[in-house]
């Protein structure tokens, strides 16, 4: 959705007026075009060069803009809103939900001008239509601008069916619509935070898997090129996958306990939210590895393992360092104490923390 100011022109009662017009570049020309076909028809002409020449515009916008779904044109006034329908950006991938390019088109300053509540709410509505188009996407991007034009359409009808305005309907279905605007808002807002968290954690699931099919790589061609892979090397290798996996299962338990536990700010964008799921997996197994450290130094008392189970045990502490921030900053805590010389007694570790939420 664009806004453009084109430079002044001469309208039809020979006022000059500039053109302010939101949706597709050519939006405005198409608009004009069919308002001067209607024009002609009511005169009782046949086809001319306005039916061809609307015909041309509409082949041309439907080209650039895609498919013209929903239009609701003006009869007083070269103005109109409209909504299209792009061509399927992911119709090749079976695993996520097929996504259109969905724009809302608004021209309608001619009709508005002696409506300012009503020009304010359509500028609303152009507003969050930015948004729920950047955020959503698939079925419940479709729904919410199909929403948002219902109410555009409502609102250009009311002009037209109003002959005689009273300010005191037009505030009052001023204030219906934008009751009806906060209930899109608040659609948009509870869809935009889930798609914000699967965005967010299919950022994590793709970290994860490429740290445990490293280590796992890595398990299988050292002992079989080398005998480089010796207790220590296969307990930094196990903790490196185990605390990546802890963060994931942190994310997931969090998503499942609640929104309320779980939070994320959507509208920083895809990509970021992605990127920023991305890190997370790298964190948890820098945790791992750093906790594994800890206890094979000797800087924490740890109940002590017979070799034969230190494989469990590394690898149950690597997760929990990753599952858990409080669980790992305790244990840090009292690394912490023990190197800067501390006497006091170190806290011992929390068998169950709960989760926090996500920092955004």
């Amino acid at each position: 959705m664009t806004v453009r100011a084109e430079p002044t022109k001469v309208g039809e009662n020979g006022v000059p007026h500039t053109v302010e017009q939101v949706g597709a570049a050519t939006f405005s020309d198409l608009v004009r075009a069919h308002f001067r076909r209607e024009k002609e028809r009511g005169n009782g002409s046949g086809p001319s060069d306005a039916e061809q020449e609307f015909d041309a515009k509409l082949a041309r916008f439907e080209r650039e803009e895609g498919r013209l779904a929903a239009v609701y044109w003006s009869t007083r006034n070269a103005s109109a809103v409209a909504l299209t329908i792009g061509h399927p950006r992911s119709s090749r991938n079976p695993i996520t939900d097929t996504d259109q390019d969905v724009r809302l088109h608004r021209v309608t300053d001619w009709v508005t001008k002696k409506s300012e509540p009503i020009a304010e709410l359509l500028h609303e509505c152009d507003v969050l239509g930015i948004r729920v188009r950047e955020v959503l996407r698939g079925t419940s991007q479709r729904i919410a601008m199909q929403w948002l034009y219902s109410v555009q359409e409502h609102s250009l009808g009311f002009i037209e069916r109003s002959d005689r305005r009273d300010h005191h309907d037009e505030h009052r279905f001023v204030k219906a619509q934008r009751t009806e605007l906060a209930r899109i808002e608040k659609y948009y807002l509870r869809t935009g935070a889930k798609a914000g968290r699967i965005v967010y954690v299919s950022g994590m699931v793709a970290a994860a898997t490429a740290i445990v099919v490293a280590c796992s790589v890595i398990s299988i061609m050292l002992p079989a090129t080398s005998g480089l892979f010796r207790p220590p090397v296969e307990y930094l290798v196990l903790c490196t996958g185990a605390g990546a996996v802890g963060a994931l299962v942190s994310v997931l338990s969090r998503m499942s306990g609640g929104d309320d536990r779980f939070s994320v700010d959507f509208e920083v964008g895809r990509p970021l939210l992605r990127r920023l799921g991305l890190y997370k997996p790298f964190v948890g197994a820098v945790f791992g590895v750093a906790t594994y450290f800890l206890l094979a130094g000797g800087l924490l008392q740890a109940t002590e393992a017979t070799p034969s189970k230190r494989l469990y045990f590394y690898g149950i502490i690597a997760f929990l360092a990753g599952f858990s921030e409080r669980f790992t900053g305790v244990i840090f805590g009292n690394a912490e104490r023990l190197v800067a010389g501390d006497a006091s007694e170190p806290q011992p570790p929390p068998t169950q923390a709960p989760p926090e939420a996500e920092a955004n």
